[in-house]
Parts: C-alpha cells; structure tokens; sequence
C-alpha cells in the first residue's frame, strides 16, 4: 500500500513539514502493510519560501527591514542563481501581529518592500513573491511605496499607503529610476480585488477589520483599480486572483508587470507532485482549518483536483472544519479525520496537535 502524503500547514500549530512527518511516523506504527511517501505542501502563502528552500538549495540574505506597524526587524531574502525569493509573510504577515494589533486599516507592507529593494540593489532582476498571509489591504501600494512609487492626495501631499486611505490617493508618481524586475507573484486564491468575492469582504474580517471597515476598504479597492488603470494602462478590476493578500496581487501586476500564477501550481511542478499521485494508491492531505475557501485555490481544493483527474482516493487530515460530509464528497474528499474531534477545545488542539495527529494515524482506514 503506497501512501503519499501531502499536507500543509497547520497554521499557528505545526509547518507542513512537521505535518507530514507526524503522519508518517504514526500511519508506519500501526499500519506496517504501508508505505509512505512524504512530501509538504504550500500554496503561495506561509511556508512556501521554506518548501522552495528546500527543494533548490537557496541561501538567504538578512535583511533589517519592519514590521507591518513600522517597528524593526530582521529578516531574509533567498536567493539562488539570478532569483531573490521573498516570503511577503516573513515581515507583512498576520503572524508578525498580535490579535488585538490586526487593522488592516493601519498596516501596511513596507517591510516587504524594503526586502525586494535590498534583492534588486544586490544584483537579482527577477523576484519569486509568496504573497500569502498578508495583514493587509491596501493593494500593494506600500511595497511600491518601498521601491520609489509616491502616491498623493489633492494637494500633492504624499501619503504611505494603507487600507485606510486609498481612497485619498489621486496621484500616482513612478520611480525617479525605474523598477529594472521581471516579477513571478505566487497566490494562494483566485479572488478578484473588490466585490462580494474580493480581498475586503473575503478575508479582510480575519485581518481585524470591522463589518463596516470592510465596506470603507472595499470600496478603496475599487478606487484604486482606477486610478492603477488609469495611470499605468492595466485593467486590474476583473483580475483572477488579484484579491489574492489584500490585493496585493493586482497592484504589483499594474505598477512592477509582475505576473501572477498559483503558488500551488508552481509547487507541484516543481516537485513534481502528479507523478507522486499517479504511483501512490491512496493520498492524504491537510491543512488547520477546512472551509468553502479551501477549494478556491489552497492546497486541499487543488489535491482533491488532481486526485479526481488520477482517480485516487483522497483523505483530509485536518486541524477542524465546518463542512459537512457530502459537501466534502461533492468536492473529492472520500473520508475526513479532524483533531477537534479528539481536542477539548481549539486551544487544546493547537497545542496538542502533535498528539492527536498521531491518535489519527492509528485510527485512519487504509
């Protein structure tokens, strides 16, 4: 029995690595006829500059940068050949923030933007951005904002962007040098900037922002699309995936030309990852949370794709989920296993995860 697994992240608990390990060592302790395979997954999001790592050997260079609240910090690019690799979360992240810090009103991603700059200035023409996990909503802005862009209300004074003050912004100035980088975004969703399905009303809630923000940011996205159009010349407002971290997807496709394509698609290629699905006869895979936005372009949405194509059955091993079992079956899952059936509370099972994956292991059907 050959078993792949390919998980992600337990966000705020374990990295896909640990994820996959643990399994591992639990489904070979008590179902010896097994043999598995590991390989962890990510979608663009966090974790996914650890996983390139890896895989291509790259090597990092520190950098003193700041936080999404302007306070400093250190962290890294990675580079490998003629490449810089940026983990926009690595400075920009919600995990950078406390709960009680997330405003996506406020906050802004300069921090990020002072690592591209600090990648070109050493040399490397072509950035590979993982733009996942942002705590943001502000377009990008503020990274071009880090690389020489002024935006400006009606009086010419120039404003750093964030989520709160799009809609001020009706200039935009470029570079005094231009921006010489060939920009590859890695998103983790398909939604489009604003609208019902965009950055503000999907994710901007989990990023602090309250009902009312939400409409205030929304509608600063809309703003923002176009005056991008109107200052650069592309249309952003039907972009798939440019909602994807706030949209930062789209504001770096309109000012850099930097060019979007799902963070888990370039994983799989680069792994390989159909190959190790087509010899496996039975997958499993996870993520912390499964919910509706787990099939728009997040790991076990796009496994449970392949594994219809290759016609495998796929197992979720998840940290919880609010669907039931036949919206799970409708979309590829053929049988769930979730720690808060096992955890007494989501604090327990965050903590505890380690435990009760492997209490799964011995439990899983195969």
């Amino acid at each position: 029995m050959k078993i792949l697994i390919a998980c992600d992240k337990y966000k705020g608990s374990l990295s896909a690595d640990d994820v996959c390990t643990i399994l591992e060592e639990g489904i070979m302790t008590y179902h010896s006829h097994a043999e598995c395979f590991a390989q962890p997954l990510a979608d663009g999001g966090d974790g996914t500059v650890s996983i390139i790592r890896k895989f291509l050997g790259l090597q990092p260079v520190n950098v003193a940068t700041i936080d999404p609240l302007n306070r400093p910090i250190e962290a890294a690019y990675y580079h490998s050949d003629d490449t810089a690799y940026v983990e926009l979360a690595e400075c920009s992240g919600i995990s950078q923030l406390t709960p009680t810090e997330l405003n996506p009103m406020i906050t802004h991603c300069i921090g990020t933007g002072k690592l591209i700059r600090q990648a070109i200035k050493d040399g490397y023409r072509k950035i590979t951005l993982c733009i996942g996990g942002s705590c943001t909503n502000e377009a990008g802005l503020s990274i071009g904002h880090a690389l020489g862009f002024k935006f400006l209300d009606k009086d010419q004074r120039e404003l750093i962007p964030t989520g709160g003050n799009l809609a001020e912004i009706v200039h935009i100035n470029p570079p005094e040098l231009d921006v010489d980088v060939s920009m590859t975004i890695l998103c983790d969703v398909n939604n489009p900037l604003y609208g019902l399905n965009g950055a503000a009303h999907a994710f901007a809630a989990q990023k602090g922002a309250a009902d009312h923000e939400i409409l205030r940011l929304d509608d600063g996205l809309r703003h923002i699309a176009s005056l991008l159009e109107r200052y650069t010349g592309q249309s952003v407002k039907d972009l798939q995936g440019g909602g994807a971290a706030g949209g930062i997807a789209a504001g770096l496709h309109a000012l850099l030309g930097g060019k979007l394509i799902s963070g888990f698609t370039y994983i799989s290629e680069m792994i390989q990852l159909e190959d190790g699905i087509r010899q496996a006869d039975i997958v499993i895979t996870g993520e912390g949370y499964l919910d509706s936005q787990s099939f728009d372009g997040k790991v076990i949405g796009q496994m449970a794709t392949l594994c219809q194509l290759h016609d495998k059955p796929l197992i979720a091993v998840v940290g919880g989920t609010n669907l039931d079992r036949r919206k799970l079956n409708a979309n590829g899952i053929t049988a769930l296993y979730q720690i808060m059936d096992h955890a007494l509370d989501q604090e327990d099972a965050i903590t505890n995860a380690t435990r009760y994956l492997t209490q799964i292991s011995a439990t899983l059907k195969i």
